[in-house]
């Protein structure tokens, strides 16, 4: 590997080009040598953008002697399929959620990834959002201790079945809602021992749910979710037993709103606003963590979501889908006795 690492762009539509190559562009240590996509004429729109040396439309044409690194935005199936493909030859990968389209393709994934000891991490970008890591710092003495973490993830997107997935509600779910339930992973690592469920829907194949985990240690986690808001929103609260909690409403601020049961309102960190989004989203600092890991040099570096942490958040999402689809039959058991 050369000192700047060589990366291929897979999949050159709407999240490569919006959300992560405008701050790739503005992270260093890289060099980016090719773009690929189905359809070439996004791959070569790209390329007249970034610099890159070529443009194809499938990764066989690629000479992965000449990549050190891949970036992949495509839908789940391919993108399991071309993460193997390319961690088997040798190329770390930074693949966007869900990185896999069933649980069983992560775990094949997950074995691959430990047997190869490849970088694969996994696009679950607002663990790097600046103001998500500094409620995850500050709440690390009550979050020690049984603790009741709040997250709140409302996005209008899918909003019809897309990717092989039946339902709006399990698309949801799975390809948008798996941040929310990485969120209360990463907040509350304890192994999950109970899901509940439920929604309310709202027409239109729009709905909002509420789902409880409870966790070994004693914590409760508590998401609510959702595609039937106009706008996309993210927050996160963390309460602990001695009756403090730290709040992050939006991607903005942390503020202490309860001091040991009694009121604050103290704002304990806010966002920058000359960044121009690098830490907002968080996307910025977790493909400068990614170029990082692929990078030379022998000093340990934080690991970054990976593909063990897709898995569990995959395997979260499938309970959640089966208790809403008990319930769901429960409610038309009830509904046809009452007949």
């Amino acid at each position: 590997m050369t000192d700047s690492v060589r990366l291929a762009l897979i999949g050159c539509g709407r999240q490569m080009t919006q959300n992560l190559v405008p701050f790739l562009q503005r992270a260093g240590g890289h060099q980016i040598v090719a773009c690929v996509d189905g359809d070439l004429s996004l791959a070569t729109a790209l390329r007249a953008r970034t610099g890159a040396a070529t443009a194809v439309s499938s990764v066989d044409e690629l000479d992965l002697a000449t990549v050190d690194a891949a970036i992949l935005a495509v839908p789940p199936e391919p993108s399991y399929r071309l993460t193997e493909q390319l961690v088997g030859n040798g190329i770390d990968c930074f693949v966007e959620k869900p990185a896999g389209h069933t649980t069983a393709a992560l775990t094949d994934l997950d074995r691959l990834v430990r047997r190869t000891g490849r970088t694969v991490q996994i696009g679950f970008n607002f663990r790097y959002a600046e103001t998500l890591q500094q409620l995850h710092e500050l709440t690390k003495p009550i979050r020690a201790t049984p603790s009741e973490v709040t997250i709140d993830f409302y996005s209008r997107h899918p909003s019809a079945p897309q990717w092989g997935v039946d339902t709006t509600l399990e698309a949801w779910i799975r390809h948008n809602g798996v941040h929310a339930f990485d969120l209360a992973r990463w907040f509350v690592p304890a192994p999950v021992v109970r899901v509940d469920a439920h929604t309310i829907p709202c027409g239109n194949d729009r709905f909002q749910a509420t789902v409880t985990l409870r966790h070994t240690d004693g914590s409760l986690s508590t998401l609510r979710i959702g595609n039937h808001t106009k706008k996309f929103i993210v927050g996160v609260s963390v309460q602990g037993v001695d009756g403090s909690r730290f709040t992050a409403p939006s991607l903005e601020q942390v503020t202490m709103e309860l001091e040991a049961g009694t009121p604050s309102g103290t704002v304990l960190h806010s966002t920058r606003n000359l960044d121009h989004g690098w830490g907002r989203s968080g996307f910025g600092p977790e493909l400068e963590a990614f170029l990082a890991a692929c990078g030379p040099g022998d000093s340990p570096l934080p690991a970054g979501p990976s593909v063990a942490d897709a898995l569990a958040a995959s395997e979260l999402c499938d309970r959640v889908v089966d208790d809403l689809a008990i319930g769901a039959l429960d409610a038309e058991l009830d509904q046809a006795s009452a007949v």
